[in-house]
């Protein structure tokens, strides 16, 4: 089942919670910028959620206005010990697909 998120704000985002029952098996991430003139720095990253967090850096890249990426590296995690999370630092209009 696919994951829908759209962002369109600076912030930290969670697209997997932690210890939900969520699969930590991902074939794809796809994030699209759709804002036509605003880039953003788009990290993807797992995080424990303890009181002071162990983070893991997936992928990180500034997206210029109207571009895509997709990554296809068959990821997977444990989503009883991370959540996914994505960090955007601008209000452009970020759309986020987890297959």
């Amino acid at each position: 089942m696919a994951i829908y998120k759209n962002i369109t704000s600076a912030d930290t985002h969670t697209l997997i919670a932690k210890g939900l029952g969520t699969s930590g098996s991902i074939n794809s991430i796809r994030i699209t910028n759709s804002d036509n003139t605003t880039s953003n720095n788009v990290t993807i990253q797992l995080n424990d959620g303890a009181g002071s967090p162990t983070t893991y850096q997936i992928f990180r890249t500034e997206m210029p206005a109207q571009t895509s990426i997709l990554l296809e590296d068959n990821l997977i995690f444990d989503s009883d010990v991370f959540s996914l999370q994505a960090i955007t630092d601008a209000s452009a209009k970020i759309t986020i697909i987890i297959r």
